[in-house]
């Protein structure tokens, strides 16, 4: 898979542009604040619904401009496809695909595919399991709509239970509390399935390419936590009532599950370095990308952003020799790989070295 073009109109700080991509690297470079990654956000938006730096749709919106629009020309293994996005300030979006209004996200994600590294992501394994959830659902949700789905409606059902947990004293209280256990119950075994499935083959992966990456002398592993059955799930949430109730929340379920990662037998959360942590968060994303062609039978598009900067150069080359034959995108403010398309970026205006 590999994006052709990429379009934007009063996006961010881009008044109107239309990037066309090599199916190689292609390198963004700038000084900060400038639109880099602003360019690889719009591409991620197709393939995630959604920025990736936490912005809601409308503060996506140039200063000053009621409305923005983004379009991806990308070709995967059946044709030539086009998608585009309207945001409104005022207004819902509005997404096509072939020029075709689709109404729901988990419809629209899924045909492009792209995996993200940002100088976030090497903090992974360090930080808390929210992270690592956070990893496996976007990367699980590119491959399958029906866990995207499971997951909006357990998120929606979490909400409520939650809301209900709050009021014990509220009319029809414990028949509207069993009702949603049943609900989440159900989700839940359906979203622990799919990472379990999932985590199981990154596994995988994961402990291939850190047996490259250190010629053999160390080993990663990588366990999905304490997935359960529905009836599992919904003993639990029937079962614990009363300390839900202390609490004001919903105690059990994927929403605090954990991906487990050891390195040489160890907890690497709190015995491996910060490089050594570093370079198992890259496997995971490597590794994603890898599984993302074991499914699909093409690579995704890979963006790097300003990610180079925040590695050592060994791992920095690492990455980018693990990335030949695929399409990249890189920002950076330092030096350009060999054989690279170059954009120089400036105030949302992208030209490049090869016009």
């Amino acid at each position: 898979m590999y994006c052709e073009s990429i379009r934007y109109v009063n996006y961010r700080n881009i008044e109107r542009a239309e990037i066309k991509l090599s199916e190689g690297v292609n390198v963004f470079i700038g000084s900060n604040a400038q639109g880099k990654t602003n360019a690889i956000e719009g591409v991620y938006y197709f393939a995630r619904g959604k920025s990736f730096r936490g912005a809601k749709d409308k503060e996506l919106i140039r200063i000053g401009c009621e409305s923005a629009e983004l379009g991806i020309v990308f070709r995967d293994n059946a044709r030539l496809r086009h998608h585009e996005v309207r945001l409104s300030a005022t207004d819902r979006r509005i997404c096509t695909k072939e020029g075709v209004n689709i109404r729901r996200m988990s419809e629209f994600i899924g045909s492009f595919r792209a995996v993200l590294f940002s100088p976030e992501h090497l903090s992974m394994v360090k930080e808390g399991p929210s992270e690592r959830r956070s990893f496996a659902d976007v990367a699980i949700s590119q491959l399958y709509p029906a866990y995207m789905s499971a997951l909006s409606r357990y998120q929606k059902i979490l909400l409520q239970r939650n809301s209900v947990l709050k009021d014990s004293s509220a009319p029809m209280f414990n028949d509207t509390l069993e009702v949603l256990s049943c609900q989440l119950a159900r989700e839940a075994a359906v979203i622990a399935e799919y990472r379990a499935r999932y985590v199981e083959r990154l596994a995988l992966k994961v402990e291939a390419l850190i047996d490259d990456m250190t010629c053999g002398r160390e080993r990663a592993t990588l366990r999905y936590g304490d997935g359960k059955s529905e009836e599992e799930y919904l003993r639990l949430l029937t079962g614990n009532t009363e300390k839900e109730l202390r609490a004001g929340s919903t105690l059990y379920g994927p929403h605090k599950d954990d991906i487990a990662v050891t390195l040489n037998g160890n907890d690497a959360r709190v015995y491996a370095s910060q490089g050594q942590q570093r370079s198992i968060a890259l496997a995971m994303k490597l590794g994603e990308g890898e599984l993302s062609r074991d499914e699909t039978g093409e690579y995704p598009v890979f963006l790097l952003d300003d990610i180079l900067s925040e590695l050592d150069e060994r791992r920095k080359e690492y990455v980018l020799g693990g990335l030949e034959g695929r399409q990249v995108m890189i920002t950076t403010c330092e030096r350009i790989p060999e054989g690279s398309r170059v954009f120089r970026v400036a105030d949302g205006v992208y030209c490049s070295d090869e016009s």
